[in-house]
């Protein structure tokens, strides 16, 4: 699959430098639901014609035409542009994200954040990268974790007992990209995270970013084999795993 993964990217770096162009000044055009613009519509349908030229059966789970969970061999998993609020203000980090699920382990995820030219892929068994300079996650003392709390999250009182359990760990609550947020994690610029989500389709790629790069990355009940149906998930560095996990536990019981 690695032609095939190559498409991919510079599909997707072809579609960030497009986009940049456009952060700030694109409508929010969504009737439905908040925060859609013309440009997450069109990056999906170019996911789909492009995937669409592969050879054997392959199935398209993306947030806005695709967005029906189908089994399948080959699964795509793609978020056009993960936090479009921050598209739609011009701000930094929005993200375009994609990843190959075969057999229901991913394979293959990249994460391209336009607003700073950054790429972050991973390859099973092979290792995570940024602009192809290998990750290595390395605990430190002076790194905090990321909260990624979902603005669909309606229940305020867990949103601050996520916040105050996780005082000790000195949390950053970042509203940008949530697949942006995991590939932070994977660089070492944070030791780990704590993320409630609305939808699964940025956290495939996170799961395999994380891990190549050497963390451990599972659902709120230690399962790495993450469900379409799951929306906590806890990761990071193998030293804060343990502890933060268990903070959690503790939270939603």
């Amino acid at each position: 699959m690695q032609d095939e993964y190559q498409k991919i990217i510079d599909y997707m770096l072809s579609s960030g430098k497009r986009i940049k162009e456009k952060a700030g000044q694109i409508a929010d055009i969504g009737i439905k639901k908040k925060y859609l613009t013309e440009e997450d519509i069109a990056i999906e349908r170019g996911f789909s014609d492009l995937i669409g030229t592969f050879q054997g059966d392959h199935i398209v789970f993306a947030e806005e035409e695709n967005f029906d969970f189908q089994e399948g061999e080959n699964i795509w998993v793609i978020d056009p542009i993960s936090s479009t609020p921050s598209f739609i203000g011009g701000l930094p980090h929005y993200a375009i994200v994609c990843s190959h699920l075969f057999r229901g382990e991913v394979f293959f995820a990249a994460v391209y954040d336009p607003s700073v030219d950054e790429l972050f892929t991973a390859y099973k068994g092979k290792g995570a990268f940024l602009n192809e300079k290998k990750l290595d996650l390395k605990y430190s003392e002076s790194n905090g974790i990321i909260l990624s709390l979902s603005t669909e999250c309606k229940d305020q009182k867990l949103i601050e007992n996520v916040w105050s359990k996780s005082l000790e760990f000195k949390p950053y609550r970042y509203k940008s990209s949530f697949g942006i947020n995991y590939c932070w994690v994977a660089a070492g610029r944070f030791n780990g995270f704590i993320a409630l989500v609305k939808d699964n389709f940025p956290t495939y790629a996170g799961k395999l970013m994380i891990e190549e790069a050497g963390g451990v990355f599972t659902n709120e009940r230690r399962e790495s084999n993450i469900k379409e149906s799951d929306r906590i998930f806890v990761g990071g560095s193998k030293e804060i795993y343990d502890k933060l996990v268990d903070s959690v536990q503790r939270l939603i019981q």
